[in-house]
C-alpha cells in the first residue's frame, strides 16, 4: 500500500513511452532492465524503442543484486519533501548484471555504508502509480 508523502514529493513521469515498461514493471516490485537482442547488453538509461529499428531492444527482469559503486549522504534537504528521510544516502549500484542505476538506500546508516557493498532491490510504493526501486544491503 502506498504511503504518505509529502504533497512537494517528485514524482517520475510513469507514462514516458520509454520509462514506462521500467516503472510497469517497479508496480509488480520487479526490476527491469532494457537489452539489446542481439548484443546481450544492457542499456541504461533505455533506449526509445525505435532505436536501430527497435526490433533489438527487449525488457528484462534481472536480479535486483549488485554492489554500491558510489554513494553521497545528504545531511541537508535539497527539496522540503526530503526533510523526513534525511540523513538521506543516495547510491549508485553496479548491478551484476552490468548496468549502473541510481537509487537511495533503506535499513543503513551512513556509518555503514561503504564502496563494494553488496545490496539488494527493495521497492518503495509511493502511490498507487509510482514505485521506486530502492535498496538496502544483501545480509
Amino acid at each position: 500500500m502506498s504511503m504518505a508523502i509529502h504533497p512537494e514529493f517528485p514524482l517520475p513521469d510513469v507514462d514516458d513511452p520509454v520509462m514506462r515498461p521500467f516503472w510497469e514493471g517497479a508496480r509488480r516490485h520487479q526490476l527491469l532492465q532494457q537489452r539489446d537482442r542481439l548484443t546481450g547488453a544492457l542499456h541504461w538509461p533505455p533506449k526509445p524503442l525505435y532505436w536501430k529499428g527497435g526490433e533489438r531492444l527487449e525488457w528484462i527482469e534481472v536480479a535486483g543484486r549488485g554492489e554500491v559503486y558510489t554513494y553521497v549522504v545528504g545531511h541537508e534537504p535539497f527539496l522540503p519533501a526530503f526533510q523526513d528521510r534525511l540523513p538521506h544516502i543516495m547510491v549508485v549500484i553496479q548491478l551484476d548484471e552490468g548496468a549502473r542505476i541510481v537509487g537511495y538506500m533503506q535499513n543503513c546508516t551512513p556509518e555503514q555504508m561503504a564502496f563494494g557493498m553488496r545490496v539488494r532491490v527493495a521497492f518503495e510504493d509511493l502511490t498507487e502509480r509510482v514505485t521506486l526501486p530502492i535498496w538496502e544491503p544483501d545480509a
